[in-house]
């Protein structure tokens, strides 16, 4: 990891391809501050191409990005809500994110990989909350996410710089404050996470963290992909959904991996602003035997009370089939 020589660069956000990259090198740039672009993929562009074709199952005979269009907001969150636990956890799925892993050299015996996500963003306000809820700006460390975190994010159908997601370079090392201190993982696990469908236009009111200041979104980097191509950045990055103004709506999949001797090394981004507890550590697989990181480590990381009503891992079976947004 680069030692910072110049004061403006805590306000700078480094764009960088990572054609070349070793996972080690890519891992320390995003934990430096970087956004570290991916061309796609074989395994990139099949995993797209699956989700892809679940989506279209599920809006037919509608093409899903237009499909808000000839829905109430209600029938769209009767197809669209089945279609994200159907992808998260398809084993088909889980197959195309270790490959990806593979084809860029992740080592399967210290990657620990989180299941992905679907994320479904409407157009000009269609759906506002739950399953489609816009992410206000946030870091992924304010919702219990270790230090140690990486995400990957890749659009499913084409985009847009008007449909995207988007970083504020201010505020890359730079502390804002917040709502974390109110958010505990174990009880978004018992609550937040199965409730996203009672939310479909309004705030939602599930204790999403955000900030609880105004702040200057000036500048932001707006990261526009093709489809299968991935941007990897930490988890202490600050980012938000940016709002759709297409005319359609954006799909998208993100998916988290830890490094295991990171986490016992202690490194990690510099979790500038994070008050939350617990620790979503537990979420994680290791990608060759989908084995828990090690219950010490688990241990070193953890925060906070747990009390009998809290729920350590979020287990889907047990909830609605229509889970959360986050």
């Amino acid at each position: 990891m680069s030692n910072q020589t110049r004061p403006d660069d805590i306000h700078a956000i480094e764009l960088t391809l990572a054609n070349g990259m070793t996972p080690e090198e890519m891992i320390l740039r995003a934990y430096d501050g970087a956004l570290v672009l991916v061309p796609p993929n074989k395994a990139g562009i099949e995993l797209c191409e699956f989700a892809r074709g679940l989506i279209e199952e599920a809006f037919a005979p509608y093409e899903p990005t237009t499909a808000q269009h000839h829905l109430t907001v209600d029938e769209f969150v009767e197809r669209a809500g089945p279609v994200k636990p159907r992808f998260i956890h398809h084993p088909e799925t889980r197959r195309l994110q270790k490959q990806y892993l593979a084809e860029l050299g992740f080592d399967p015996d210290r990657t620990y990989l989180d299941v992905p996500r679907l994320r479904v963003a409407s157009s000009d306000g269609y759906l506002t909350s739950g399953i489609g809820h816009a992410q206000p700006a946030h870091r992924d460390t304010w919702w219990s996410a270790p230090k140690q975190q990486i995400q990957f994010w890749t659009p499913v159908f084409e985009m847009s710089r008007y449909s995207c997601m988007e970083f504020f370079p201010y505020y890359r090392a730079t502390p804002i404050a917040n709502s974390s201190d109110n958010f505990n993982i174990y009880r978004w696990n018992a609550t937040g996470r199965k409730n996203a469908a009672n939310y479909r236009q309004g705030d939602d009111k599930r204790g999403i963290p955000q900030p609880t200041e105004d702040f200057a979104a000036t500048g932001s980097v707006q990261v526009v992909l093709p489809v299968g191509s991935m941007v990897i950045f930490s988890a202490d990055q600050l980012h938000a959904t940016s709002k759709n103004t297409t005319g359609k709506t954006r799909f998208s999949i993100d998916f988290r991996i830890v490094d295991s001797e990171h986490v016992r090394d202690d490194i990690g981004a510099a979790m500038v602003d994070n008050h939350s507890t617990g620790t979503a550590l537990r979420d994680f697989r290791r990608i060759c035997d989908d084995t828990q990181l090690p219950a010490e480590l688990i241990a070193q990381n953890d925060s906070g009370e747990i009390s009998d009503d809290m729920v350590l891992v979020f287990k889907p079976e047990e909830t609605p089939a229509l889970e959360a947004a986050k």
